[in-house]
């Protein structure tokens, strides 16, 4: 079982704090779909995690589900709250390495998938709320939004508010996995992971 207190612990190791990017203000015209509680993200109850810390970061991401506002709606852009390790000195900059984003229908057939490194995107001294671009993707009802750390990066998970919308996606299994951490006092929590989907 999973042991939320190994994330609450690195999130306050980490000591870092959240920035917003200025390319989440530049799609003001497009939807953005949440599915965390939406309290500015500087007041959150949150912290930082990887997949890497508990399970085979390759085959697993993390999965959020969302819901098309209107027939022909296109995904635009995903934005994840993420952070590499970087504080800010040269030094601290990572090895780049890969991360990976898919986009699935609701019946977990691939819609779209791109891989870049995660120091293209979260090379900032702070969490922060980062825009990734993608070509048009129509997608209809339900659909997801996986994102594979690979134990290069940490992600953003909001700790109470749970809107039941996230999970792991284990791909070698095409297998959606509930997310609930039990911490050392047998109290178990689910969470929010902080990605959201824009488009028109």
């Amino acid at each position: 079982m999973i042991l939320l207190i190994l994330a609450l612990c690195f999130g306050s190791l980490v000591g870092v704090t959240l920035s917003q990017n200025d390319e989440v203000d530049n799609a003001a015209t497009m939807t953005v779909l949440k599915q965390d509680s939406g309290t500015n993200l500087s007041q959150m109850n949150m912290t930082l995690y990887s997949v890497a810390m508990d399970m085979d970061a390759f085959s697993v991401g993390e999965a959020v589900k969302f819901t098309a506002p209107n027939p022909g709606w296109k995904l635009k852009q995903v934005r994840v709250a993420g952070w590499n390790g970087f504080d800010g000195n040269a030094t601290s900059i990572p090895e780049s390495e890969n991360f990976l984003l898919e986009v699935r229908d609701e019946k977990m057939n691939l819609l779209y998938r791109m891989a870049d490194t995660q120091n293209a995107y979260f090379t900032f001294p702070a969490i922060i709320l980062r825009a990734i671009d993608l070509p048009s993707v129509p997608v209809t009802d339900e659909f997801y939004v996986i994102f594979y750390d690979r134990g290069s990066m940490f992600i953003g998970m909001e700790l109470e508010n749970s809107t039941g919308s996230s999970y792991f996606y284990d791909s070698v299994y095409s297998e959606l996995l509930p997310v609930e951490f039990t911490d050392q006092s047998n109290t178990t929590t689910s969470i929010n992971w902080l990605i959201r989907a824009v488009g028109e």
